[in-house]
């Protein structure tokens, strides 16, 4: 929700973004299905933990919605968040994530190497 605040005839005004709790309720179920989607599509399995399939999303969601709305201005909205930002926000956050569970736990050996006597 945008709230205007202004001075006399409307000579200075200041814009205050708020959020609903239906946007709250909206974005947070949309990164869960976003983050089981991508979750998904990627080389990797989903995680056990449900609060981290929503998690990272929601975390890129958040932060595509401070920085990308300036430059995608046909982006559609509804219920208060932009479509293409969400979408680039989810899966860039989860690709980090996929990155870095990656690179902390590689891939199991499937037989060990012999020692050398």
């Amino acid at each position: 929700m945008e709230r205007r605040l202004g001075g006399a005839k409307g000579v200075c005004w200041e814009v205050i973004f708020t959020m609903d709790v239906g946007t709250f309720l909206l974005m947070l179920a949309l990164s869960y299905g976003a983050g089981v989607l991508w979750y998904d599509l990627l080389p990797g399995r989903l995680s056990e933990r449900p609060w981290r399939v929503a998690a990272y999303p929601f975390l890129g969601i958040w932060v595509a919605e401070t920085l990308l709305p300036r430059v995608l201005p046909f982006d559609p909205q509804f219920g208060g968040i932009h479509l293409i930002t969400a979408a680039i926000g989810s899966i860039v956050a989860v690709i980090v994530d996929w990155v870095i569970t990656r690179a902390r736990h590689p891939a199991l050996v499937r037989m060990p190497e012999p020692l050398a006597a």
